[in-house]
């Protein structure tokens, strides 16, 4: 299951899979939470950096401390005043977050 909050630099990246829109990043992370919890299967979750900041509660309550699988795709890079602060610190709440890499699998794409 992908479940995404749409995003143009991750629109090709989307051509041809099937996926659920999510409203909000919380909400995505929410759903891939509960995907694992009834199938026992990871889910991918597809958001920008500058919403991640809505991720982090149901991160760090709720799939961080449960083990919770699941992968977790963040395009990051845009420099527009919305989205630069989030893309400038994204790896360092990453980092900060210590969270288990088998459990959840981040991948970032820049834009280039």
């Amino acid at each position: 299951m992908i479940v995404c909050v749409p995003d143009k630099l991750l629109a090709k990246w989307l051509e041809g899979k099937d996926y659920i829109v999510a409203t909000d990043e919380g909400e995505a992370i929410g759903m891939g939470a509960g995907f694992y919890l009834a199938t026992g299967k990871r889910a991918i979750i597809v958001i920008s950096a500058d919403g991640f900041c809505n991720a982090l509660n149901p991160l760090t309550s709720l799939v961080i401390p449960e083990k919770i699988k699941m992968n977790l795709i963040i395009s990051s890079g845009r420099q527009e005043p919305q989205h630069k602060v989030m893309s400038d610190s994204l790896e360092k709440i990453l980092k900060t977050l210590k969270y288990d890499t088998k459990s959840l699998s981040v991948k970032i794409l820049k834009k280039s």
